[in-house]
């Protein structure tokens, strides 16, 4: 059974950080600012890394195994028939790209940010498909 006030917590923060990114209308000329690039690349990487919670959730609930890295929970799931596989290869390569903040951040570079700005909405189509999910596991109790 999933935990939908946890499911429905993660996508609320997803939803907020979004709003927040909007807010921001990154282009080329603003991401010049380093309060832009810097706000807007903190809010990709929470996006992101909500997105991989709100992933790890359906692999557990749907009893399947958790992958060694972050980016291999959307092959996962699109193994699983449980996401479309387009969907779950751009989600992994977001998952990839968190790298960018994690790991690299003083090297970011605008032009990444500015792709990632665009890529990011893949996100929304991911909540979409989990809202999905938990309709059609809750039509079948």
């Amino acid at each position: 059974m999933y935990d939908i006030e946890k499911i429905n917590r993660i996508i609320d923060d997803i939803n907020r950080f979004f709003i927040d990114l909007e807010r921001i209308k990154l282009d080329k000329e603003n991401i010049k600012d380093s309060t832009n690039l810097h706000g807007s690349s903190m809010l990709i990487f929470g996006i992101i890394n909500r997105t991989i919670d709100l992933a790890e959730e359906i692999l557990v609930k749907n009893d399947l195994p958790m992958p060694s890295a972050y980016h291999e929970c959307f092959p996962a799931l699109g193994k699983a028939g449980l996401l479309d596989k387009s969907l779950s290869y751009e989600l992994e390569i977001l998952a990839k790209d968190r790298k960018l903040f994690a790991h690299h951040y003083y090297a970011t570079k605008q032009k990444e940010v500015l792709r990632l700005s665009k890529d990011i909405y893949a996100v929304k189509r991911f909540i979409e498909s989990v809202k999905n999910i938990v309709k059609k596991e809750m039509g079948k109790k």
